[in-house]
């Protein structure tokens, strides 16, 4: 998987049901038009260019992703063409439960390089939590798989939604007995706020003032890296500040405006916190918070703070450093100077 990826958003719909997936969050819903997806490859490709021009070494994919079952828009292999069209390395995420031998066969000959499908219930608990039937889901992984062969790589993803290492361990055993080799798992993550967790709840901890404390010791900036790490464009044109936002609460611009790769907003918003950041688990501020009543409650799993400062505040000063990079190179391209965003 390239190092920075566009993540486009060709549905926030989605045929699954899952708990752990606020969709009733997302203020609106919707298909992405071929208008949108003509725009989203165009700042791609020009994303690209910049990304390398700054460091030839860095690759830029493209996912089909975003907040929905890319598999319901019934454009996607004609989109996953073309992006594979355009030299871009080309995946795309789905629960599988379309993914039938038509549609199969359909992305693995538009050329689909990699897929990540999420199944981490088995039987009746998959029926619970994703309410969906899970005989035909797990024919269909078996059967993409084998038809897959070497031409795009299959991972399955496990979220630990139950915060069960030994669950997690036992999905791997099932799928590695129906042929699959490959694992990505997360712990469950609170949607930038729009999933109430009850660990997650951050305005009202302690361990945030130390957090804060910590950061400000070291001279740093608790500057989240996850909106950095991606272009996530949305299914109605608008670019986010990642792909966390399920509430759609922060836009950093359209794509029919020529500002890519849309660096300067997004610090903006990571600097201030507003919005998503201040309420998402993946907030620096937010993990090292975590991470410290971890250690205070005596886990065994506990990160070191002290570390993780460090690493943290490290992060935040060189990010800002190569946001005033990218700022000066697409400053050159267009010919025009642009004025760096600053923490006040």
């Amino acid at each position: 998987m390239p190092p920075y990826t566009i993540d486009i958003e060709l549905t926030n719909r989605c045929n699954a049901d899952c708990y752990f997936c606020p969709r009733d969050e997302t203020p609106h819903q919707g298909l992405m038009s071929d208008e949108v997806f003509d725009q989203a490859l165009l700042r791609s490709k020009q994303i690209r260019e910049l990304y390398a021009h700054a460091d030839p070494a860095v690759e830029v994919g493209i996912t089909m992703c975003g907040l929905g079952e890319p598999l319901l828009h019934k454009r996607a292999p004609e989109f996953i063409r073309r992006a594979r069209d355009e030299g871009f390395y080309t995946t795309m995420s789905s629960n599988a439960a379309l993914l039938d031998e038509r549609r199969g066969a359909a992305v693995l000959d538009a050329g689909l390089q990699a897929i990540y499908i999420n199944v981490g219930e088995r039987g009746e608990d998959y029926v619970d939590i994703y309410k969906l039937p899970f005989e035909r889901t797990r024919d269909n992984v078996v059967r993409f798989a084998e038809m897959a062969g070497d031409r795009c790589q299959v991972l399955m993803v496990l979220v630990d939604h139950r915060r069960d290492k030994a669950h997690i361990a036992d999905m791997e055993r099932y799928w590695r007995d129906q042929g699959l080799t490959n694992f990505v798992t997360f712990d469950i993550m609170n949607r930038g706020g729009a999933l109430f967790v009850d660990h997650m709840q951050y305005e009202s901890r302690n361990e945030l003032d130390t957090a804060t404390r910590m950061i400000a010791e070291r001279d740093g900036e608790a500057l989240c890296a996850v909106p950095f790490l991606s272009t996530f464009v949305g299914y109605d044109g608008n670019v986010y500040l990642c792909c966390s936002d399920w509430k759609k609460e922060a836009p950093v611009a359209s794509i029919f405006d020529d500002d890519a790769p849309y660096l300067n907003p997004k610090l903006a918003l990571v600097t201030s916190r507003e919005r998503v950041c201040k309420t998402c688990n993946l907030d620096p501020l937010n993990h090292l918070a975590d991470e410290i009543r971890a250690r205070d409650e005596g886990a065994d799993d506990a990160a070191d703070v002290e570390a993780l400062a460090d690493e943290f505040a490290t992060y935040g000063r060189e990010l800002r450093n190569a946001a005033r990079r990218f700022d000066e190179l697409e400053a050159i391209g267009k010919g025009r100077r642009r004025i760096p965003v600053r923490a006040e």
